[in-house]
């Protein structure tokens, strides 16, 4: 089985595709909004906790916001 890791720039689609604000998504993880720009152009890895709760706030699977860790690599 491959190693997993964030995908930051799925969140950001994701979240553009929900219609949501950066500060709205942070709003309601309880990150700040530089935080999740962090998190969407790859800068910082949410903790687990943190990543499964934006999956849950954009109704998605945590593994939607994953990529192979060959992938991400490239």
């Amino acid at each position: 089985m491959a190693a997993r890791a964030f995908n930051g720039p799925a969140l950001r689609d994701q979240r553009r595709l929900a219609g949501l604000t950066a500060a709205q998504l942070a709003a309601t993880v309880g990150r700040s909004e530089w935080t999740l720009w962090s998190y969407e152009t790859g800068r910082v890895i949410p903790p687990v906790d943190v990543a499964a709760g934006l999956a849950d706030a954009l109704h998605l699977r945590l593994e939607q916001l994953l990529t192979s860790a060959e992938t991400a690599m490239a």
